[in-house]
């Protein structure tokens, strides 16, 4: 049975472990399907993983108006991905060309 609002024990530590083995392709794919869980629901609405390539993540800017909070916010959420994801450890920056 799984907990309110989290994982059941089995999906924790099937998480942990595709956590923890993810790299490249796999290591985008990971923070696609968990970006609302690693940013929150209200920024993942802003922002959105384009491209992961070597330890650079590209993000697309969903709302423009958003620029400037979400700039400010690139430190802290490099932070959460070196811990969501130890062996990648990504930066991030914003695509270019969104408005």
């Amino acid at each position: 049975m799984r907990p309110p609002g989290g994982f059941s024990p089995l999906e924790a530590a099937a998480d942990g472990v595709l956590r923890r083995m993810s790299s490249g392709e796999s290591a985008l794919l990971w923070i696609q399907a968990r970006w609302p869980r690693i940013v929150g629901e209200p920024l993942s609405r802003k922002i959105a993983p384009a491209a992961l390539s070597g330890r650079r993540l590209t993000l697309s800017l969903l709302d423009p108006s958003w620029r400037k909070p979400v700039e400010a916010a690139l430190p802290e959420l490099e932070k959460k991905l070196a811990v969501e994801l130890p062996r990648v450890r990504p930066w991030v920056v914003l695509r270019k060309g969104d408005a």
